[in-house]
């Protein structure tokens, strides 16, 4: 019974039950290239066949013993056409649709006409038939050979029926021809049109998803970023399994810290929208549940008292299904994220970081067992190439690191020392010139250009200087870097923190450092302000840093956004740059002769 069962639902249903192997294959069909490779394959084999057929004949010029001349005559003009095929076929890159499918009813048709020739349903020319089947499946699979096939039943039929054809031919055929025989010949290509169907689409499935696989791959390689290279990997996904929501987690083992990517679109053929958040650890159990199988397919159910339950699928790592899993284990998953089913694949690459990709709601095609099978071999090939990507970009990051240490420390041991000591002699050929108020005067105007040069050599010391901050460290940081700007410019400054713990990614950290470094820089160079206060809360998942200074501020007055701002193309481009890549926004307050108001708001969960 199983076997049966199986053959029912993997064979004869095939055509019928789109399933997800049968419908990515549509999704993505073969190329004009391959395609034209294809015909040229089944036209050398064509004029082979043919060639080997003329060659039978004459090696036993009794057969056959009727219409020998006319089967000579038809056998030598079906291998000029397939010498005339094969031709067109070498010297154009490229067939149409219209040229395929012509040459394939010439195929069934000359089939059936070499048959009627050659002693009907005994003719040794009946693998014609044959090869005309081989030919729909190698071209279009399990439904291409069961229309051939019928087509070619439909022939035989057709031959069978005296009654329908001239007189001459009917008398030929009445004494020869039986239905019986062609029932059972029917049957005979019917059955191989399923076997060679089959086994061709098999070939055209494992094909399709190789070409998935790699096509993905390519444009992983394309990119150089982990989050771009996320939402590459989330739409052609999403695409093939035709869902509209996909979550990506991944959890880094060093800092045990895990983040989000929940890939969405709007519908078929929409792109794909990527956020980005950090999962705190109250909420990790949504989605990190049990079963801690590695592939899961998740599907909501009704009971028949209306409650519902969930029907869980679950493999190992070999792909093998696995017994005896709760039922009830996604409960909270459902209740954030709510599904009609979705299949999950768990990763692991390097030791370094895990996680889940989940698909919600996939299409009918892409559901089940065969579904969640292929994508947990999609996902095993596409791990390495995120982790690539990952680890280039830390290697990007330290080597950048080291070079921008270089460089500040060649610039504090060499220009910056120059410059100091330079400043030293003026100051004393400045005292030395006290009498003359002219050269006095002149001579401190170049002690004062050089000791702004100085300024401005450090603090592009300190900007290129890699940051080694976290978390921890960043309220520390950013009082230190108050205090030495108020050391070095003479110009009053206050840190005021409003929070004691900060919980952000060392990216984030080093960008608000960084947001902090340029807006000071900009009080001392800009603003002639006496007095600056800088100020670092936390409020509603959100971070808030404000520098307020008293100097001549900006020349527009008022108060304005970060979209505002650049739609007059106004405020200090670095720093607007600095706040879009940790998704925050800049608001600026400005009022002529009164200062500045600096307000930057950023989420509390970024990925670092």
């Amino acid at each position: 019974m199983s076997f049966l069962r199986v053959l029912w639902s993997e064979i004869l249903l095939l055509p019928l039950v789109g399933t997800h192997r049968f419908l990515l294959r549509l999704r993505a069909p073969l190329s004009s290239i391959e395609a034209q490779r294809t015909e040229r394959v089944l036209a050398t084999a064509r004029l082979f066949l043919g060639s080997c057929a003329l060659f039978a004949v004459l090696l036993d010029p009794t057969e056959p013993r009727e219409y020998s001349e006319q089967a000579y005559l038809l056998l030598i003009f079906y291998l000029l056409y397939c010498l005339v095929v094969l031709l067109f076929l070498r010297l154009r890159q490229e067939s149409t649709r219209e040229f395929r499918v012509g040459v394939h009813a010439v195929d069934i048709v000359w089939a059936g006409f070499i048959t009627l020739f050659t002693a009907g349903p005994a003719s040794p020319f009946f693998v014609f038939f044959v090869f005309v089947l081989l030919a729909a499946a190698y071209r279009w699979g399990f439904p291409g050979a069961l229309l051939t096939a019928a087509a070619a039943i439909l022939v035989l039929f057709l031959e069978s029926i005296p009654a329908i054809w001239p007189v001459y031919i009917g008398q030929y055929l009445e004494t020869r021809f039986h239905l019986n025989r062609y029932v059972l010949l029917g049957t005979y290509l019917f059955v191989m049109a399923v076997l060679l169907g089959y086994v061709a689409e098999a070939e055209k499935l494992l094909r399709s998803e190789t070409s998935a696989i790699g096509r993905i791959m390519r444009k992983t390689q394309e990119e150089t970023t982990l989050a771009r290279t996320i939402h590459v990997i989330s739409d052609e996904v999403l695409r093939i399994f035709g869902s509209n929501q996909g979550l990506f987690l991944m959890r880094e083992t060093a800092t045990d810290r895990v983040f989000l990517w929940e890939a969405t679109r709007k519908g078929e053929g929409h792109d794909v929208r990527l956020r980005t958040s950090e999962v705190e650890d109250p909420r990790r159990d949504v989605y990190f549940f049990v079963p801690a199988a590695h592939s899961l397919r998740v599907e909501k159910k009704t009971g028949w008292k209306g409650g519902g339950y969930f029907e869980i699928l679950a493999l190992n790592t070999k792909g093998k299904r696995l017994s005896e899993v709760p039922a009830d284990a996604p409960k909270q998953f459902h209740d954030s994220h709510p599904f009609r089913s979705f299949l999950c694949v768990s990763f692991t690459s390097g030791g370094e970081w895990s996680g889940r990709f989940f698909i919600l709601d996939p299409s009918k095609d892409a559901d089940g067992e065969e579904g969640l099978g292929f994508f947990q071999a999609l996902l095993f090939q596409l791990t390495p190439a995120v982790y690539s990507v990952y680890l280039l970009g830390r290697i990007r990051t330290r080597i950048g690191a080291k070079e921008r240490t270089r460089v500040a420390r060649e610039l504090h041991d060499g220009p910056i020392q120059s410059l100091i000591a330079l400043e030293m002699r003026v100051e004393v050929l400045r005292r030395h010139a006290e009498r003359d108020s002219v050269r006095a005067e002149e001579i401190g105007r170049v002690q004062h250009f050089l000791r702004q040069e100085v300024l401005d050599l450090r603090e592009l010391m300190q900007r290129i200087k890699p940051l080694d901050v976290g978390a921890k460290q960043l309220l520390g940081f950013l009082s230190e870097l108050v205090d030495r700007f108020q050391r070095e410019t003479g110009i009053s400054a206050r840190f005021l923190p409003e929070l004691e713990v900060i919980s952000l990614p060392p990216r984030a950290c080093r960008e608000v450092a960084r947001i902090l470094q340029e807006a000071l820089v900009n009080v001392r160079k800009h603003s002639s302000a006496k007095n600056v206060i800088v100020r670092f809360a936390s409020q509603n998942g959100r971070y808030r840093l404000e520098i307020d200074d008293d100097g001549r501020g900006f020349d527009f007055s008022g108060r304005y956004n970060q979209a505002q701002l650049d739609a007059i193309q106004k405020g200090p481009m670095v720093i607007k740059e600095r706040v879009r890549s940790i998704g925050g926004e800049l608001v600026i307050e400005s009022a002529p002769g009164k200062g500045v108001r600096l307000e930057i708001e950023f989420p509390a969960q970024l990925y670092g």
